[in-house]
């Protein structure tokens, strides 16, 4: 056997190390039918958990808990769709309780109208429930808890990626209720457990559902201790033929503790690495990159969070009285750890230099502020403008009609996308506000816009789901949002979401400025900014920020920034006194995108 396997999901309590708290606390919770949160960030061993505890429960039946795990990102991947997440549940339960006898092969009555052929054939079942009326289809899952009921056992989901599937799986995060109402109720025979990166509250009142809110049992992972990481990296070096390579390793056990913070799967990662590449020296932070920024850019990650983060990464902190809501949430995400002098620190070394390259990086971290007072900037000038075209179009009809979710559509519109998930997300959403919105582009001036067709076609990109044959080719997509190329890149996904962006706050600016808004022509081939020589805007108190109307604020070049004789030494600028100004176009080293600075700065008398 190979060592440092990743990959490979453990299914076994007796292989997790540094983990008999965390079990121990959940096959109590299953005696005593409860339902139950494990909280951890991504890598931390949430699936591994579960997973294990399933199979430690089918083998352990006077408990009664009959366990069903469902990743529904890999077993189902339905984007927006709650009918199918609740009928691939179902089929997949059903040719379970088959498998283990517990449910006979042939016919089985679900209700009045819907009977189900059952068997061993999960695809088959689905197949067959897809036929039915959707609300017989959330039902059937019920109703095969009610049979096993009648066997003395109790349905316990194992949900992971509960994330996933509130956002991006249901067609709204309260469609989970039905689940939540059955395993609340007194005489409930079905009950979950729920895997993610944030306390089910704090999810719940993210998504904007905090009438999901309900009692869990929560389970943190946290790091190992140095003890417990030392019997897993032991065991690890033990699969190590060659003795002098497997001494070199034991060697780093310590170090290797100290940087991956007793994470089994961040070890076993860059071991794995060293030992096929014949290293004998750790890799810097960026061996694990990528699931460091996942954590540091996860959605649940709360502004003071954030903050928070970066302050640990300059070392331990110790608070005189109260302790700030941010460190308290962090180390209930398993972020932050408290030593026994309460100091609280940063576990994961890896962690903490990456977020200190972030803070020594200027450049890099101004561009991210940047990034999100633009983002931030652009989706306010088009909630801005969307009332503002209403109003203008009120004697016709109105344009876009609101909504009840539409701040929590907003709010993901705010969120930098990074990977395809979240551009799902942002696509989603965008979808919802200005096509959905627009009663499928019934109410928009111009239905045949071509930004009507991108916001189609972008949907259609990330959710796989085409609203109407042919908006808009993927190639003419992507020439208009991203140089004509797939974004792969986190930068090349933030890029493309500030492009889409702007072209909505434009096209709402020209419904704007048409005169006659019923005959709002948008010539195909051009969707683009135009920037005139001379700009205008507003100067901030610092001296250092132009805001420009409708656009994101330009930062003041240092060198070039003022015009001769124009300095904040020569002239006393005014907090958010009109000026003149050009620009400087660069290119963002980087991203390799462009990126502009204003020059040339003077008052408008000059």
């Amino acid at each position: 056997m190979e060592p440092f396997i990743t990959g490979v999901d453990i299914t076994n309590i007796e292989y997790l190390y540094g983990r008999n708290r965390e079990i121990n606390t959940l096959i109590s919770c299953a005696k005593r039918k409860g339902n139950a949160g494990i909280i951890g960030a991504r890598r931390f061993g949430k699936t591994c958990l579960i997973k294990s505890l399933e199979s430690y429960l089918l083998t352990n039946e006077q408990i009664g808990a009959y366990p069903l795990y469902f990743d529904v990102k890999t077993q189902c991947g339905v984007k927006k769709d709650t009918i199918a997440v609740y009928r691939t549940m179902a089929s997949i339960l059903a040719s379970k309780m088959c498998l283990d006898s517990l449910l006979s092969e042939g016919k089985m009555k679900i209700s009045r109208r819907c009977s189900l052929d059952v068997s061993a054939d999960e695809l088959d079942m689905r197949v067959q429930m897809s036929e039915w009326n959707p609300e017989y289809q959330k039902q059937a899952i019920f109703t095969l808890a009610s049979i096993l009921a009648q066997k003395n056992k109790y349905l316990l989901l194992l949900l992971d990626e509960i994330d996933y599937l509130l956002l991006e799986a249901f067609d709204n995060p309260s469609d989970f209720s039905r689940i939540r109402g059955a395993a609340t109720d007194k005489d409930a025979n079905l009950k979950f457990w729920i895997a993610g990166t944030s306390s089910w509250s704090a999810i719940c009142t993210n998504v904007g559902s905090p009438e999901l809110n309900c009692g869990l049992e929560n389970v943190t992972l946290t790091s190992l201790s140095e003890e417990d990481f030392s019997l897993l990296w032991n065991n690890e070096c033990s699969l190590i033929e060659d003795n002098e390579t497997k001494n070199q390793f034991i060697d780093l056990q310590h170090l290797m503790y100290v940087k991956t913070g007793g994470i089994p799967y961040y070890a076993k990662f860059v071991a794995s690495h060293m030992y096929t590449n014949m290293l004998n020296k750790l890799p810097e932070y960026d061996i694990i990159r990528d699931y460091l920024c996942e954590i540091v850019n996860n959605r649940f990650v709360s502004e003071i969070e954030h903050n928070a983060l970066f302050i640990f990464a300059n070392g331990p902190k110790s608070f005189d009285n109260a302790i700030p809501d941010g460190v308290t949430s962090l180390r209930a995400k398993g972020l932050v750890s408290i030593a026994e002098d309460y100091l609280y620190y940063l576990p994961i070394g890896y962690l903490k230099d990456y977020l200190n390259a972030c803070g020594q990086d200027k450049e890099v971290f101004q561009e991210s502020f940047i990034e999100q007072k633009e983002l931030n900037e652009l989706v306010g000038q088009i909630e801005r403008l969307r009332i503002a075209v209403n109003k203008k179009n009120n004697n016709r009809g109105i344009v876009f009609h609101s909504s009840d979710e539409d701040p929590i559509e907003f709010g993901i519109l705010r969120k930098k996308c990074y990977d395809e998930a979240s551009m799902d997300a942002f696509s989603g959403s965008l979808y919802k506000l200005y096509y959905e919105g627009s009663h499928n582009g019934e109410g928009l001036p111009n239905k045949r816009s071509e930004f009507s067709k991108l916001t189609r076609a972008l949907r259609h990109l990330y959710n796989h789901r085409e609203c109407e044959p042919s908006t808009m080719t993927e190639e003419r997509l992507l020439q208009i949002v991203n140089n004509g190329e797939r974004p792969l890149q986190d930068y090349e996904f933030a890029h493309m979401q500030l492009t889409v962006l702007q072209l909505c706050r434009d096209e709402l600016n020209q419904m704007l400025q048409d005169n006659n808004s019923e005959h709002v022509q948008t010539n195909d081939s051009v969707i683009r900014n135009t920037i005139p020589t001379t700009l205008r805007g507003k100067i901030n108190s610092d001296q250092n920020r132009i805001i420009v109307e409708n656009h994101p604020a330009y930062i003041i070049d240092k060198k070039m920034g003022f015009a001769n004789n124009n300095s904040p030494i020569e002239y006393d600028y005014k907090d958010r006194e009109e000026v003149l100004f050009e620009l400087k176009e660069t290119t963002n080293p980087k991203t390799g995108y462009p990126f502009s600075f204003a020059i040339n700065v003077r008052p408008t008398n000059e």
